[in-house]
């Protein structure tokens, strides 16, 4: 328990950090709160015990493609100085700096809130055929939403907000760069549920 307080204490202090004093990558401090909601939802779901605690779930869903998300963020790292043509690296202080403080919270959030989905499935008591289609059909399902969010600029909260208009842009034209796009981060989720699946299993062999 004490290592979960740490960890939201963490969090928190990181936003506080971007949105008080950092220039750049400021945006980052929104994006790992929103990718720090479904972690919380998750968490007072698997800490309640009474029927209540299903009211977290689908809040749990609908703000879950955040966490993926970040994965998206990567790609601000070319605003760097770091990399030069042929290959030469800068010693540039700040830039590094920039480097850690968006690469290290996309690792953490993106791979802890990815596992907490096996204590949700196990608490929800799913089979083993189950859970593999619901992976599925949650990377699908968090992909689509990334690509509102990268290329539409719709946040989750928007579903509430504006129902209507996210369903249409949701079941509107489907150019094959979308379909591209959903079907690329759909397996990049599955590699990393994956991957920590394999984490979780060699632990336990030990």
């Amino acid at each position: 328990m004490k290592k979960v307080y740490l960890f939201h204490l963490s969090v928190l202090i990181y936003i506080l950090f971007m949105h008080v004093t950092q220039e750049t990558f400021s945006f980052m401090g929104l994006n790992v709160f929103l990718a720090w909601l479904p972690f919380i939802f998750a968490q007072l779901f698997l800490d309640l015990e009474n029927k209540g605690r299903w009211l977290f779930m689908p809040l749990w869903l609908l703000f879950f493609p955040n966490t993926p998300y970040l994965l998206t963020d990567l790609f601000h790292l070319a605003s760097l100085q770091i990399y030069q043509a042929g290959g030469h690296f800068l010693n540039t202080t700040s830039d590094w700096w920039a480097y850690l403080t968006l690469l290290l919270p996309v690792l953490v959030m993106v791979f802890s809130g990815m596992a907490q989905v096996f204590n949700l499935f196990s608490a929800i008591k799913l089979s083993r055929g189950q859970k593999i289609g619901s992976f599925v059909i949650l990377s699908l399902l968090s992909s689509i939403a990334i690509y509102l969010g990268r290329f539409a600029r719709i946040h989750s909260i928007e579903l509430l907000v504006h129902p209507v208009t996210v369903l249409k842009l949701l079941l509107g034209d489907w150019p094959v760069e979308k379909i591209q796009f959903v079907l690329i981060f759909s397996i990049l989720q599955l590699g990393i549920w994956g991957l920590i699946y394999f984490l979780q299993r060699g632990s336990q062999e030990e």
